[in-house]
């Protein structure tokens, strides 16, 4: 069994080597076989085609293509014809612009031809970019590219490059499909930058033109942010922003936003077209912090502040305190310290049975209880109420026996 795979194993072999051998070209030259004298050619960008006559010389089997790259240099072969009958080959992903010098022999299964004329051949050069290209400048976040269509309708697709104003490293950015198109939109810039850009169109075939023009464009700047932003710390339920009015053109609003914290997240609160803004806030003595910005028509918005203004809302008054009392025999009398803010005081009072009678619009920090029973306990408090009716803790709890 090893036996008959070893035979099969250098029958295959033999097999490939033979066949290998009866497909390479012979290097012995022999002077009977007929050398080609009527090569011909025709170029274009990447290739250059050949035409000769056919060879009747029935020990001719095919044919070798030679190429010299340059003037000087030495024939390297660069194609196989492996049948007589053919008169046509294609040499392809040749060099624009450059000049190739051929040769063409015949060969037979023992020998190949001597030396035939040799032909050179320029292939021609990469075909212009577009006839027209600009970049519009002054777009929100966007740069423009118009171009006029290419001339050629071997044109399959337009390439958009781009680099950065200060360098020269174009990278491609898109692949325009079309010929009759004439337009391109790169989104993917940053605002207030200068960009360049340069098209290549591309052939049906793959040949890449040469380079447009440089075009440049610089995309809309953001709006400049608010100056003078202040906030008020004493404004009785709400925090009122105020800043200097931005003059633009193009201006559409402001965007307020708000914080619990200088640490926190800003989350957007309100939009405004005054300079000024009032945040409605339902307790005393509380702390925001607030970042506004400017808006353009093309919702463009400038860059938060990195530092926020702080606002507070107005204190409750000082809760007052009983600094005196005394039963005179049918009525109690009571004194509190004057609170300074304080326009009015309301009186809470309770008897034995929790029963509560509340005196209000107390002019004075006193006050003298008439409506009472004797032998009965009284409890007081007395809270301070301000301009903007804001009320203040309740005093020390007072109890008092009309005994």
């Amino acid at each position: 069994m090893k036996k008959l795979k070893l035979i099969l194993s250098m029958t295959l072999l033999g097999v490939l080597i033979a066949g290998c051998a009866s497909n390479s070209v012979p290097t012995q030259q022999s002077a009977s076989l007929p050398n080609i004298t009527s090569l011909k050619t025709i170029t274009d960008i990447n290739e250059i085609g050949f035409e000769w006559l056919a060879i009747n010389d029935e020990n001719v089997i095919g044919y070798q293509l030679y190429r010299m790259d340059q003037k000087g240099g030495n024939f390297k072969p660069v194609a196989q014809i492996p049948d007589r009958f053919a008169t046509h080959y294609v040499d392809k992903n040749l060099s624009p612009n450059t000049t190739y010098t051929y040769m063409l022999k015949t060969y037979s299964k023992t020998a190949i031809s001597n030396g035939g004329d040799s032909i050179e051949a320029t292939t021609k050069p990469l075909i212009e970019s577009v006839p027209f290209a600009v970049a519009i400048a002054g777009l929100p976040g966007r740069v423009k590219i118009i171009w006029r269509p290419h001339p050629s309708t071997s044109v399959v697709s337009y390439i958009i490059k781009r680099a950065n104003f200060n360098s020269d490293n174009f990278r491609e950015i898109a692949e325009v499909k079309g010929r009759l198109n004439a337009e391109f939109i790169d989104s993917s810039v940053k605002h207030g930058n200068t960009y360049k850009y340069i098209i290549e169109v591309k052939t049906g075939n793959g040949v890449i033109s040469k380079p447009s023009e440089i075009i440049k464009a610089t995309t809309k700047e953001l709006p400049k942010g608010v100056i003078n932003l202040t906030a008020t710390q004493n404004a009785p339920k709400k925090i009122i922003l105020s800043w200097d009015g931005v003059v633009m053109d193009d201006f559409s609003h402001y965007n307020v936003y708000r914080s619990i914290s200088k640490f926190l997240p800003y989350t957007y609160l309100a939009k405004t077209t005054s300079n000024h803004f009032e945040d409605l806030i339902n307790s005393n003595d509380t702390t925001r912090y607030y970042k506004v910005t400017v808006v353009d028509k093309d919702e463009l918005e400038s860059i938060k502040p990195n530092t926020p203004v702080e606002g507070k809302t107005l204190e409750a008054p000082l809760a007052p305190e009983f600094i005196s009392y005394n039963f005179n025999g049918s009525s109690i009398n009571l004194n509190w310290n004057n609170i300074q803010r304080a326009v009015s005081y309301t009186l809470y009072r309770k008897d034995n049975n929790s029963n509560e009678k509340i005196i209000n619009n107390i002019k004075q920090p006193y006050y003298e209880d008439n409506d009472i029973e004797f032998n009965a306990t009284y409890t007081y408090k007395v809270v301070a109420i301000d301009k903007f009716d804001l009320v203040s803790k309740h005093s020390n709890s007072l109890e008092v026996s009309a005994k």
